[in-house]
């Protein structure tokens, strides 16, 4: 449960608050840089943070004109400040130039120098009344913002307005190509000196010398596309240490599109007329002016593929677009008459983010200019490829080389020939009417919905939720976490793998509930599901009294109250719904495999699912008992309050179960979040230390992967002839091992005696050394971290699944009840990380010691164990890497809290 708070604001007579953060954002003039941040001032000022946007009164006024996607009162907490410059030549572009280069905005961007001062006057009146003041300012806009270094408070961020696979580039060849890179792709990327001119140079190396003063690096890029590219860019020789964030993509990825709209722009209407995917849209940019010769090529070119297509036939921009003529390019006698109907042309401003994102719209002939490509990728919409100069030719090799999203029309070796009608006709065919072409708009639709889904809205049961409360507790928000005296005394005695002082900003409420039976696990019962623990499930009922209570007493005080429950405690916080600033989130302590399978029943099976795996997922029936599934059908009618769920499960193991989950029909339209694994990913084990459990003392002294680890959880009682059977088994394997041997949890752990279950006469006398039996409780995420253990034999409850997949130690399936039969069928069928010591099928039967002993070898001593030992490696690096900063589970998690503090 996390109340997040009011905080008493003051106000300066401007209106600013005291005390906040406040973003100071200063953009190169010309139309991608212009928007791009002008874009970032959105996502920023979203935030309730104010943004003061930097300009000359032109390049503001431009950049506002010509917005779009979004409505214009997004711009409310956008403050923008129009600076004068002394005049500068507004050249007209060359169209004829063999250099496609827009020297005519030279002279616009020499004059940006003449911002420094007034840049500097903002900072200095911005400082006194913030808490902190920052600056994202252009790549090539270091120089205006100098002077942030004196100021106290102010820090500065550099801002890249290109890919990071250019940038990469770029950088690479700056600092003097400190290590190889991959050999074929050097290959197809041009040279720097090809793609730019020396002015242009002249004015970039003015920059240099005032780099070195930024905190860190933001990059319109997304992991999702670039991510080979960013890691490289982290390196220290690339990136001098610095913090980088891929925050991309800027622009919207929703379009709202009204057709009763009166404002509506006359390409979306002929849009709406055509079939999906049948018309190519064509445009270069603001800065590239196309000569007589290639718009005469380009119009035969487009009548002769006999594709639909809009044309945005403009002139490139000048350093200030609302000074003198602008030439009106000239089409072939004819050409639009005979078209019509097939083709429209624009000679204005289009909405080209509303043009992709329609879906009449299949592709898109591009000169590759960073902003046209990431809005092309969001919506979906494969590129043919044009690029004209700068980072276009790098953007083209990434769009048609690495991500495999585009076609090429013209390669970046011929740049200095004329294109085609020929080139332009069979580039077009390609993309709209081939198989090649399809198969392309399939990869540009997978990757355009990964990308808009990058940027959409963030143990035993004990265990996980106090794992949660910790993980939530270090955003600074307080976490109260409920339960009866005996539950939160056994949840924090337990909680292992970091620091106890983590605690600190969690607090625990002890609440009383009648006396329960705690009889004690039956080792012999037929079905191994943990009926002991049913009456102190059913004791919680006598919490909803109390937390209610609680709930109102925060009320008063918190600006929202988020009450995380888990789902099988739904009726102890019901009364949620009756405090007006409260919500509740369910979470599942389960794998989203498991759930799903659970939804998927309970809703009447309502779509076929995947036959193979059907064929291995145990029936519900199998897995519970009667008076648990009682108990759980209990909570059912309580559940409709829930405003989302939480899942311990990561998308790097869970993607395509989580995807279903997503389902109208699963999950009622609810959000839904994936932030495990929540356990610490990185084990601190300080081998000086007294506190020292012995088994890792014992670990320290074996092999490397020589270990299997042996336990099965708090729930479950193994009888006495089970016992004996795998403790010969693991005898007979002749591999190392250290076994947790204890009775199951009784609903009380501190009441009563606990059996202690008896070993194979001389057993522990004759495995000296080679094993370990462990009675009391084992750190298991410690042992399972440790380098010599190299497999897990576990009963796949969650939180073991998750643990022993995390540290990349694969796992001996011996499920025992509830989810873990299917979590078993995940690790061994799905993951394959996994070998299965006893099928479900044959629950009933005894494990014999030749069963254990076989498990135990194919696991530790076989080619089969060691090829699931590498795949559970590679997993367990993917995860751990998935809760790291820009992790897809950290981002997770950041938007659940974005979300509950919004």
């Amino acid at each position: 449960m996390a109340s997040h708070h009011y905080h008493h604001e003051n106000h300066d007579q401007n209106g600013l608050k005291q005390g906040e953060v406040v973003v100071v954002m200063v953009p190169l003039p010309a139309q991608g840089h212009l928007n791009q941040l002008l874009q970032l001032s959105r996502l920023i000022s979203s935030y309730d943070i104010p943004v003061h946007y930097v300009g000359t009164s032109t390049h503001n006024r431009q950049a506002r004109l010509r917005v779009h996607g979004w409505n214009p009162l997004a711009t409310a907490n956008i403050h923008f400040h129009e600076f004068p410059t002394p005049s500068f030549l507004t050249p007209p572009p060359n169209p004829n130039s063999s250099n496609k280069f827009p020297s005519q905005l030279v002279p616009s961007l020499l004059a940006t120098s003449h911002l420094r001062e007034p840049v500097a006057t903002l900072l200095r009146a911005l400082s006194p009344t913030a808490r902190r003041v920052i600056v994202i300012h252009d790549d090539l806009m270091a120089s205006v913002v100098q002077d942030v270094t004196s100021v106290p408070n102010a820090e500065s961020y550099n801002f890249q307005s290109i890919s990071a696979f250019a940038t990469y580039w770029f950088v690479w060849e700056f600092e003097g190509k400190p290590f190889p890179i991959d050999a074929e792709i050097l290959k197809e990327a041009p040279s720097s000196e090809s793609c730019f001119i020396s002015d242009f140079w002249d004015f970039a190396n003015t920059q240099s010398d005032f780099r070195e003063f930024n905190c860190g690096n933001i990059y319109n890029a997304s992991k999702v596309i670039e991510a080979p590219y960013l890691d490289l860019l982290e390196k220290e020789e690339m990136s001098k240490n610095k913090k980088q964030w891929a925050i991309g993509p800027f622009n919207p990825v929703a379009i709202s599109d009204d057709k009763k709209s009166n404002q509506r722009h006359k390409s979306l209407k002929w849009l709406d007329k055509q079939a999906p995917n049948s018309v190519i849209f064509v445009s270069f940019g603001t800065t590239t002016s196309l000569s007589d010769e290639e718009i005469k090529e380009l119009a035969i070119g487009l009548e002769k593929s006999e594709q639909k297509f809009i044309w945005v036939l403009r002139d490139a921009d000048k350093g200030d677009v609302f000074e003198g003529e602008v030439r009106r390019a000239e089409l072939p006698e004819g050409f639009e008459e005979r078209v019509e109907g097939k083709g429209m042309v624009v000679r204005d401003w289009a909405p080209q983010l509303e043009i992709l994102g329609h879906p009449s719209t299949g592709g898109f002939m591009s000169h590759c200019g960073w902003n046209s490509c990431m809005e092309s990728i969001t919506m979906g919409v494969p590129i043919a490829a044009w690029p004209m100069h700068s980072d276009q030719p790098r953007n083209a090799v990434l769009v048609t080389k690495v991500l495999k999203v585009g076609v090429v029309v013209k390669d970046w070796e011929r740049q200095g020939e004329l294109v085609t009608s020929s080139t332009v006709e069979e580039a077009v065919k390609r993309l709209m009417a081939s198989k090649e072409g399809d198969d392309i708009r399939k990869r540009a639709a997978e990757l355009g919905g990964a990308v808009r889904q990058s940027v959409a809205e963030a143990q035993g049961h004990l265990n996980q939720l106090l794992q949660l409360s910790r993980l939530i507790s270090s955003y600074d928000i307080p976490v109260h976490y409920v339960g009866a005296t005996t539950h939160n005394r056994q949840a924090r005695l337990r909680v292992h793998g970091w620091n106890p002082l983590a605690t600190a900003h969690i607090h625990f409420h002890e609440f009383p509930t009648p006396s329960f039976l705690t009889p004690p696990p039956n080792p012999n019962s037929s079905n191994k599901s943990p009926s002991q623990l049913v009456p102190s499930f059913q004791a919680t009922w006598h919490l909803r009294e109390p937390v209610a209570t609680l709930l109102r007493a925060l009320s008063a005080t918190a600006r929202r109250i988020i009450v995380i429950h888990d789902i099988l405690m739904a009726s102890v916080v019901q009364d949620v719904a009756s405090i007006p600033n409260a919500e509740a989130y369910d979470f599942q302590s389960t794998s989203a495999f498991a759930t799903y399978w659970y939804i998927w029943e309970g809703a009447g099976k309502p779509y076929p699912i995947d036959a193979e795996i059907m064929k291995d997922a145990p029936s519900s029936e199998s897995c519970f008992t009667s008076d648990l599934l009682d108990f759980i059908a209990s909570q059912r009618d309580c559940r409709s309050f829930s405003s989302g769920h939480l899942y311990n499960a990561c998308k790097v193991i869970e993607t395509p179960y989580l995807d279903l989950l997503e389902k109208e029909e699963m999950s009622k339209n609810k959000k839904q979040w994936a932030i495990g694994p929540f356990n610490p990913v990185a084990i601190s084990d300080d081998k000086k230390s007294n506190q020292r459990h012995k088994s890792l003392k014992w670990l320290d002294k074996q092999a490397p992967n020589s270990v299997i680890f042996v336990s099965f959880g708090t729930t479950t009682s193994l009888s006495d002839e089970e016992i004996k059977e795998l403790a010969i088994g693991l005898e007979k394997s002749e591999q190392k091992f250290i076994w947790v041997l204890r009775d199951a949890d009784k609903g009380d752990v501190f009441e009563g005696e606990v059996r202690r279950p008896e070993l194979p006469e001389g057993f522990e006398e004759r495995l000296e050394g080679k094993g370990m039996v462990v009675r009391d409780w084992a750190p298991q995420l410690e042992i399972l971290g440790h380098p010599s253990t190299g497999g897990f034999m576990s009963h796949c409850g969650w939180n073991s699944c998750m643990e022993s997949i995390t540290m990349g130690v694969p796992i001996a399936a011996w499920p025992m009840h509830s989810d873990q039969p299917r979590n078993a069928v995940l690790v061994t069928k799905v993951l394959k990380v996994g070998v299965v010591v006893k099928d479900w099928a044959r629950q009933g039967e005894l494990v014999t010691s030749l069963t254990v002993e076989e498990a135990a070898k194919r696991l530790m001593a076989s080619k089969e164990g060691d090829d699931i030992r590498k795949r559970a490696a590679e997993l367990g690096g993917a995860v751990r890497q998935s809760v790291a900063e820009g992790g897809v589970s950290r981002m997770e998690l950041d938007s659940f809290i974005a979300h509950i503090t919004r």
